[in-house]
């Protein structure tokens, strides 16, 4: 059921042949790929800036480039504000009346209630890192030396550096945990969120790279390969004497008042006992969740959900399209790629309707 309002006494903003919901990196692919294309597209955005979770992110470069397509985010955020393409900020849909080709979809900016007419939707509205703070174990929130591998990530673009928030100083000795809110059935979340793998490593090898001092240790259940030269990227980290990878996730998190280190407990897999090492900073490598919109846009626009929470995929004659990790986990170049078959789609759907 699409959720209805009163469409007397609205505001009429011109028509647009798509409407996108979400400016994160697959909406503003979406919209440059549907403007290559021939048809205009409105990109609506709830927070104050396009680009979304990957607009954060740093180039993780050492040697050479390590293909984790932050830069490219970049490129295409300056390329959709120079694109004339039409978009709302700090704007949510709050209503969808008519039916597929003929849309009046209804947005909330502050007080202010829009309507624009469209022919398709596009919902590409994204994901969110998982609520560290849940896993309680690791004491995230309340250790300062623990924190998340977006964090981490914003640290490096904002400072330039990794520093220990406790005391500010570059840390010798750090330890990434992976499958944090991921492949946990203690938490309910049993799928794989795929890219924190390739998303920890690149950080690291980055970090070698400009602190080649500092010692890391890298804590996983499993590898999960992304992309077609992950081997050669994965062979060179486990090539690098500073770099330890140990099959095995951690089960606690103490901390020590006195240095605010912390010590680590975890099943050491060559002896097969359970043993305690002491780390001065811990990065979290959380999975992917999905968005916090998801009920309320699944409502407006009528759409169900996978049996692990993300959007599914409503039927092509709605009108109604899904681009990027809303509807499962992707880096950001799958979701590039989602997002330009997506935009491929509703060319079909438009060109169909004439």
């Amino acid at each position: 059921m699409f959720s209805h309002i009163n469409l007397r006494s609205l505001k009429l903003f011109k028509k647009s042949d798509v409407v996108i919901i979400g400016g994160g990196i697959s909406g503003i692919t979406s919209a440059l790929e549907l403007k290559e294309l021939g048809f205009k597209s409105t990109i609506i955005e709830k927070e104050a800036s396009i680009g979304g979770l990957s607009a954060s992110f740093c180039c993780k470069a050492s040697e050479s480039c390590n293909k984790c397509f932050s830069c490219v985010v970049d490129k295409k955020i300056f390329e959709i504000n120079t694109n004339k393409i039409n978009i709302f900020t700090n704007t949510k849909p709050i209503a969808l009346n008519g039916s597929p080709g003929q849309y009046m979809l209804t947005i909330k900016r502050g007080k202010e209630k829009l309507q624009i007419e469209c022919s398709a939707i596009v919902i590409a509205s994204g994901i969110e890192p998982y609520d560290a703070t849940k896993k309680v174990e690791y004491g995230y929130g309340r250790f300062k030396n623990v924190i998340t591998a977006k964090d981490l990530d914003e640290m490096l673009r904002k400072k330039g550096t990794i520093i220990r928030p406790s005391d500010g100083k570059i840390p010798q000795n750090v330890a990434f945990f992976q499958c944090v809110g991921s492949r946990d059935e203690s938490i309910g979340n049993l799928y794989c969120s795929q890219v924190c793998c390739a998303y920890a490593l690149r950080l690291i090898k980055s970090l070698r790279h400009n602190y080649p001092q500092i010692m890391f240790t890298f804590l996983y259940m499993d590898i999960q390969p992304a992309g077609i030269s992950f081997k050669k990227f994965l062979n060179s980290c486990q090539a690098d004497k500073g770099i330890r990878f140990i099959r095995s996730l951690p089960s606690k998190v103490y901390y020590s008042p006195k240095t605010e280190n912390l010590r680590v407990r975890f099943i050491n897999p060559d002896i097969g006992d359970v043993v305690e090492e002491i780390f001065d900073m811990i990065i979290l490598s959380v999975g992917i969740s999905p968005g916090k919109e998801s009920n309320q846009i699944s409502q407006i626009f009528g759409l169900s959900f996978s049996e692990d929470g993300f959007l599914k995929e409503p039927p092509y004659e709605k009108g109604i399209f899904l681009a990027g990790a809303c509807k499962g986990p992707k880096d950001i170049e799958r979701s590039i790629i989602d997002a330009k078959s997506t935009a491929f789609k509703v060319q079909n759907f438009l060109r169909g309707l004439n």
